[in-house]
């Protein structure tokens, strides 16, 4: 597959896994009838494919697919009782997680690499199409708003390119430091500078907050394999990318939204264009004069002052999730084992004497799945995030994309967003070859029978 992306072709897999990320990634928290024809598509790959994955020796996780089937068995169960089906739950959706999962299997190490690397530029090209909507909007209406891109919220957003970033970093190109012209690798590298200016425009300070978790994560790893100087010389390289990159977003923000001139976006935009276009040459002299790359990481304090001063209500924002959190807390004991039902949390706070808060999901990802889905569905959804860093976490990349993964699913609701969790779960949890259980081709047959029954009863919910 070393020879391009026509070999890509030949390991149509992967490419369909490119197609789950895209169209989940447009669908937001969800579409059941949309995500169960995908998965009923993806389900017939995996009966096609099971005799080569059997006979290739493919190994899965049990952890892993375990907690994934235990966590959506019991969603599944929660919404019946709930709404009378299992459709109408968060299972009706996110069933696809386990099955994204079970495809991996068949994946080897190159097919990885090709995913990642897809899944990389993916969300760079998001970050490009944000920054055109971004720009179109101003030039149109004058109004310039929190950049949502694809996703359709700010928040969202931030945190897959913060995550979409990390990635970039684990499947890096080495020849970085080569003077050689090559249009794609300079390609490449602008779509860093890309992730980097939209990240700016979403004006997510729990996705910076999530960054900052996940460059701390990669130095620690730099530290490890190759000293404390080299960890100093690689932060200083990282913030200075960052302060660039986001200080150019910036910049555009705010000729937009804090002048009299909006029209001032479009000059940006080309400055933006032609950072972009050099980010590979910013690169190589980062590499090769540290001392600078240090002198420009100090105005990163600058950024992150504007990016305060731009979003003052930030740290009441920041005290009203805390809020959010101790008000689910208060439901977790109503029925502590299964919950009080997909959806219903938000009912409940409406209802009661605190403050309601408009949103559906609590912004903890492990408070709001013991809130609505039981005890039972949260310690599930722990030991997933738990074997994962514990077995499948090899590269500091992966550990900084989780770990920033994570951090925001914890302050926001970016776990039920199934474009952000199918980009983690497709480029953190991929299985291994080292350890896992071998399974024969009947029950992988199984499996994806079992899946494609759900996806089909889905469907025939929404028909009937």
């Amino acid at each position: 597959m070393g020879g391009g992306f026509w070999r890509l072709i030949d390991h149509y897999i992967v490419l369909c896994l490119f197609l789950a990320l895209f169209i989940l990634t447009l669908l937001g928290v969800g579409d059941v009838r949309t995500v169960s024809l995908l998965g009923l598509l993806l389900c017939a790959v995996g009966l096609v494919q099971a005799p080569a994955v059997a006979a290739a020796g493919a190994k899965i996780d049990c952890w892993i697919l375990g907690s994934l089937l235990a966590y959506n068995l019991l969603s599944a169960f929660s919404s019946l009782v709930t709404f009378g089906n299992i459709a109408d739950g968060y299972a009706g959706c996110q069933l696809i997680w386990p099955l994204l999962y079970l495809l991996l299997a068949g994946l080897s190490g190159e097919e990885q690499l090709w995913l990642r690397r897809l899944c990389a530029g993916f969300v760079g090209l998001v970050a490009l199409a944000g920054i055109a909507q971004f720009c179109y909007a101003v030039l149109t209406t004058g109004n310039a708003r929190r950049l949502a891109g694809l996703l359709g919220n700010p928040n969202a957003l931030g945190i897959f390119l913060v995550v979409g970033w990390l990635i970039w970093q684990g499947c890096r190109p080495k020849s970085a430091s080569s003077k050689q012209p090559n249009l794609a690798l300079n390609l490449w590298f602008a779509l860093e500078a890309f992730m980097l200016m939209a990240l700016a425009l979403t004006l997510s300070l729990g996705s910076f907050l999530a960054m900052a978790v996940g460059i701390l994560i990669l130095v620690l790893g730099r530290k490890a394999e190759r000293g404390c100087s080299a960890a100093v010389v690689y932060l200083a390289q990282l913030l200075a990318k960052a302060t660039f990159g986001v200080g150019t977003g910036l910049l555009l923000y705010l000729a937009a939204a804090r002048t009299d001139y909006p029209w001032l976006c479009l000059p940006l935009l080309l400055y933006a264009l032609a950072v972009a276009a050099g980010w590979r040459d910013f690169e190589r002299f980062l590499l090769a004069k540290p001392k600078a790359a240090v002198g420009l990481a100090a105005f990163g304090g600058l950024v992150a002052a504007g990016l305060v001063l731009v979003r003052p209500s930030s740290l009441a924002t920041f005290a009203e999730r805390l809020q959010m959190m101790s008000n689910g807390l208060s439901y977790c004991w109503q029925n502590p084992l299964w919950g009080v039902g997909p959806y219903q949390w938000r009912g409940l706070n409406m209802q009661d004497a605190d403050k309601f808060f408009n949103t559906w999901h609590i912004h903890n990802a492990f408070i709001h799945v013991w809130v609505e889905l039981g005890l039972l569905a949260a310690v599930a959804l722990l030991i997933w995030a738990v074997r994962i860093c514990l077995k499948h976490l090899r590269q500091p990349a992966a550990r900084a994309e989780f770990g920033a993964f994570l951090t925001h699913s914890m302050l926001d609701t970016s776990f039920f967003y199934l474009g952000i969790t199918a980009l983690v779960l497709l480029t953190v949890a991929q299985p291994s070859q080292t350890f896992g259980l071998r399974l024969s081709c009947w029950v992988w047959r199984l499996l994806f029978g079992l899946l494609a029954l759900l996806f089909a009863w889905n469907c025939y919910c929404f028909v009937g």
